[in-house]
């Protein structure tokens, strides 16, 4: 395992790193453990966006957003280290949307750094979604999958205009893909989930004994930043998840517990479950309905397949472990619930 010391803290008054996504739970975790492994670091962010996921971490703010080159193109000069954290994480919406962030904005972020000169390596934040919800899990050497889903061919297409713009612009690129991440701030696995929780309305797909591919948001952020160091890691793309087979109804009971909050007591077969997916996605795009059906497919293929992806690769590269386990991940989780900051998004 290399690291490139070339990229290491120093000092001077010069961001020398830039995060994409910020006011997003992943990219503002990593923005404040940047700053803590002493970075000098730059957000870009759009006018008007939360900026709460990061105060404290004195990063310097630039406004812009993915579409926008020439506001990624100002926000990327002079630093050394690119992460792109941004993407539309959805299991609903235009597919407009998604390609116009996941897709197109992934691309330019690689454009940018080029045109700044000044860039080491790009880490672009991809998902296991990209392998196409396979039945049984596997590792980076399978091929990526297109299921026809808005977010799973977005973030796979997203990768393909990633890899494509290193190529033409000679930019090194790291592709992550992390499984299920959660912890302070999660929106998908804790905040929603805690809200189905308390509202009686969480239920189970097969019973919920489906491995859940659980990686805390600390091991994660240290995964993005040593991936992003290392020599070994460019042009190459690595599966991330905590190592214990956390199954979804291990993590849903602690979460409950936590809550207070009974666990749910209905499950669904898979069967059902995709053939109300598949119903009221129908429904909700014939009737225009922008909000989220009650159950998409996407849902129901991540609670219904196995997520314990390998993460062999990351370990034998550039040193992946997690130092934060299921226990403690779910102690810091619902402290933060208990917090103001968390009763602000699930009220109890």
């Amino acid at each position: 395992m290399n690291k490139d010391t070339s990229d290491s803290p120093g000092s001077g008054a010069r961001p020398d790193v830039l995060v994409t996504g910020a006011s997003g739970f992943i990219g503002g975790h990593l923005v404040r453990r940047l700053a803590e492994r002493g970075h000098r670091v730059r957000v870009l962010v759009r006018e008007g966006s939360d900026r709460s996921g990061f105060a404290g971490s004195e990063a310097e703010t630039a406004i812009g957003d993915l579409d926008d080159i020439g506001s990624l193109r100002r926000a990327a000069a002079g630093v050394r280290q690119v992460y792109n954290c941004a993407g539309k994480s959805a299991d609903w919406g235009a597919w407009e949307d998604f390609r116009r962030i996941n897709v197109t904005g992934a691309a330019n972020v690689v454009e940018a750094a080029a045109h700044a000169g000044t860039v080491r390596r790009v880490l672009h934040v991809s998902t296991t979604d990209v392998y196409g919800y396979p039945v049984r899990p596997c590792d980076e050497s399978a091929e990526p999958r297109d299921t026809g889903l808005p977010y799973n061919r977005s973030k796979l297409l997203g990768e393909r205009a990633v890899r494509e713009a290193a190529e033409r612009t000679g930019v090194p690129v790291t592709v992550v893909r992390p499984v299920s991440v959660y912890g302070p701030g999660s929106k998908d696995f804790v905040i929603e989930i805690a809200d189905l929780l308390l509202r009686k309305q969480m239920v189970y797909i097969r019973q919920g004994r489906v491995p859940a591919g659980l990686l805390y948001v600390g091991n994660a952020v240290d995964a993005l930043i040593d991936a992003c160091a290392s020599e070994s890691t460019a042009g190459r793309a690595y599966n991330l998840r905590d190592p214990e087979l956390t199954t979804w109804r291990e993590y849903i009971e602690a979460l409950a517990r936590g809550l207070g909050a009974p666990p749910p007591k209905l499950s669904l077969p898979t069967p059902v479950a995709t053939a109300v997916a598949t119903v009221s996605e129908k429904l909700y795009g014939l009737l225009g309905v922008k909000a989220r059906p009650v159950l998409t497919r996407h849902a129901v293929h991540l609670f219904d397949r196995d997520q314990s992806y390998g993460t062999g690769r990351a370990q034998e590269e550039f040193g992946f472990k997690s130092p934060v386990g299921f226990e403690e991940g779910m102690r810091r989780t619902v402290a933060w619930l208990d917090s103001p900051e968390g009763r602000k998004h699930v009220a109890r």
